[in-house]
């Protein structure tokens, strides 16, 4: 009696080899784009943390001490209208994480006009060059706008 001696063909391995890598490629595609989202997601959450602190800063001295500032003081962090790189400030004691030195930071204060006396604060902040911030965030830069009225008397 002939016993038969089954075995795959080439053709069934390289169908099954075929079928292995299409899945392979696709949980690695998977897991890069997840870790890509998730990357862009926190230094978007930093950025969005560097805008605001100004702001809060700002708000804090209120309106009147606001629509001096620039001319009769400032705070050495927080220059206006130019990009300064954020730094751990050693007169503040702000001690930040150290993914935030991987941005700059530009601050604007401009008067409102009409009938209301308020100062809008526009804090943009954006990726430095080469960094690896610049790499996996997905925007340009990240700005949040704020308006600082007079209190009415």
């Amino acid at each position: 009696m002939k016993h038969k001696i089954r075995a795959f063909s080439l053709i069934e391995v390289l169908i099954a080899v075929v079928f292995l890598s299409t899945i392979i490629v696709g949980i690695v595609n998977m897991n890069y784009m997840s870790n890509r989202s998730s990357m862009d997601s926190y230094y978007e959450f930093l950025a969005m943390q560097l805008a605001e602190e100004p702001i809060e800063i700002f708000r804090i001295f209120g309106y009147t001490w606001l629509s001096t500032y620039g001319t009769s003081h400032s705070i050495p962090e927080y220059p206006l209208d130019m990009w300064k790189p954020v730094e751990s400030g050693n007169m503040s004691g702000v001690q930040y994480p150290p993914e935030a030195l991987l941005f700059k930071r530009k601050i604007s204060l401009r008067p409102l006009t009409g009938r209301v006396k308020g100062i809008r604060i526009k804090v943009q902040v954006a990726p430095r060059e080469q960094s690896t911030a610049k790499i996996w965030l997905s925007q340009s830069d990240v700005s949040m706008e704020a308006i600082v009225c007079e209190t009415p008397k």
